[in-house]
């Protein structure tokens, strides 16, 4: 016998299987007292109720994953521009007057970068003189400065990243410790 006739074959097998059980279901029904049987449609409505709450909560616990994918999918690409945009603000800090042209230069280019990212939700960490969080900042050292609030920071480093308002790269900073 051809693959084909196999097929068609076990076809009719499963119906009457079905059948049978069918069947039986109904004879074990026909022998159910009023009683068990209200019972029985009690049980069958909650167990689709159940199954109806669980399919939503599946639903919207889906959507929810397929929503966070969607919103952070841009990480990796933060990741890679991060040093990028680091290396051109140390050109910069470490650029003489003398070489005013160059400045502006570097400076209009990474205002424009800054400008792109930003229409992405990607959004620096810029925060000096705020308190120090651990969620959003990263202390590379202490220092005690007289006059300046305990646990504030002193000095930013490096700026950090966020997207979508998860931190993606902490700030750089030096903490004020009394």
């Amino acid at each position: 016998m051809s693959k084909k006739e196999d097929q068609i074959d076990d076809k009719p097998e499963d119906v009457v299987e079905e059948s049978q059980e069918d069947q039986q279901n109904d004879s074990d029904l026909n022998n159910l007292t009023y009683e068990e049987l209200l019972e029985k449609v009690e049980s069958l409505k909650e167990d689709s109720l159940r199954s109806a709450a669980e399919l939503e909560n599946f639903k919207r616990r889906t959507s929810n994953e397929l929503s966070n994918a969607l919103k952070y999918a841009n990480t990796e690409l933060l990741v890679s521009l991060v040093p990028i945009i680091t290396s051109l603000e140390k050109a910069i800090e470490n650029t003489g007057d003398d070489k005013k042209i160059d400045k502006e230069g570097i400076l209009l280019i990474l205002d424009s970068f800054e400008k792109t990212l930003e229409n992405f939700k990607i959004v620096p960490i810029n925060p000096s003189g705020q308190e120090f969080d651990p969620e959003s900042h990263e202390a590379v050292s202490t220092v005690n400065e007289p006059g300046e609030k305990d646990n504030f920071i002193a000095k930013t480093l490096e700026r950090g990243w966020s997207l979508n308002g998860r931190v993606v790269k902490p700030a750089l900073v030096v903490v004020n410790k009394k």
